[in-house]
């Protein structure tokens, strides 16, 4: 490797020519950070102040681009509706800023450039992984997220029909708490509209109101509500919880599980396993191992822990109240198997 033929910098070489070993840059050659530092479309500075408008028109394949981008790269800490509650944040890292503060909706567009470019607080530079033009998509689709949660039945263009969050909640099958799980608010769901409430009560609750009927001696409105209770015992209303005491007595039953441990497995895997490991060993002391938790400190604790966090812990520990109760169960069954 010593006497291999080779070039050194500023070295004679009669290869060429002219004698030299460096060959002269071709004209026009631009280096990586010379040239283009003073053009808007890469700083988002006009007159040494922060510029107001895009570099080039909006199209919706712009938007298109942008919305790819921002769910990529941005959606991990600020969601993909900008309120800045992302996966990584329900998992302990630094909260993201929401988009939606009157702060952020009243910044101008050259601000969001410098800050995706330079980055901002506990949120990264990312001007080598997206292109400066790709920056401007991700400004141009957050100005459009900004206007989806803010904008007013006047704003809609002559023409144009618009339509409220909560009829799209309805249409699209999902629940009224569907998009106040992410932040968005009733006022900007219904624009004043009234919110309907479900026409049937969930089944968890219909049962719940049997159970405390027959505990104070009542009749149930309805046995199909409740079809685990015979029809003798709701005749004899208030003798029922009598009776199915004596049966309990007389033919013990196994109690069955509450939860589906399979079903608990895949929301572990999901939502814990990237802290306590995916064999619940955890990784002492900072995030302690799960096996054998339900009887070490009771189901209760373990319910109340989902749905309230850690917030004091370090790193500290999300709150799950995402979780509806059977989903809680069903995490409950997995962390009580083996």
């Amino acid at each position: 490797m010593q006497d291999q033929p080779k070039m050194y910098p500023q070295r004679g070489a009669a290869l060429f020519a002219d004698g030299r070993s460096v060959r002269p840059q071709v004209p026009g050659t631009v280096a990586r950070s010379q040239g283009k530092d003073d053009l808007y479309q890469t700083t988002g500075m006009v007159d040494g102040k922060v510029g107001d408008a895009l570099p080039f028109p909006v199209s919706s394949e712009l938007l298109a681009r942008g919305q790819e981008r921002f769910n990529i790269y941005c959606s991990p800490c600020h969601s993909r509706v900008g309120n800045g509650k992302g996966a990584i944040v329900e998992r302990g890292y630094y909260r993201a800023a929401s988009f939606h503060s009157e702060r952020l909706r009243q910044a101008p567009l050259g601000y969001f450039f410098r800050v995706i470019s330079e980055g901002y607080g506990a949120m990264p530079s990312y001007y080598s992984e997206i292109a400066a033009q790709d920056r401007w998509a991700i400004v141009a689709y957050i100005r459009a997220l900004q206007l989806s949660q803010n904008a007013k039945t006047s704003d809609v263009p002559a023409g144009r029909a618009a339509e409220k969050l909560v009829s799209l909640e309805s249409k699209e099958g999902f629940t009224e708490e569907f998009l106040s799980s992410w932040g968005v608010t009733r006022n900007a769901r219904t624009d004043g509209a009234a919110v309907q409430a479900p026409a049937v009560a969930p089944p968890t609750v219909a049962v719940a109101a049997v159970k405390t009927d027959l505990a104070a001696g009542s009749k149930p409105a309805s046995i199909a509500a409740h079809p685990a209770t015979t029809p003798t015992a709701i005749a004899d209303g208030a003798n029922a919880p009598a009776k199915a005491a004596t049966v309990a007595k007389a033919t013990p039953v196994a109690a069955a599980p509450k939860g589906d441990a399979a079903a608990g497995a895949k929301l572990y895997a999901a939502n814990c396993s990237m802290c306590h490991q995916p064999n619940r060993a955890g990784l002492p002391p900072v995030f302690p191992s799960l096996l054998g938790i339900v009887g070490r400190v009771g189901e209760a604790h373990i319910r109340e822990t989902l749905i309230s966090g850690k917030p004091d812990a370090k790193p500290p520990m999300p709150s799950f109240s995402k979780f509806s109760p059977e989903e809680v169960d069903d995490l409950l069954e997995f962390l009580r198997t083996k």
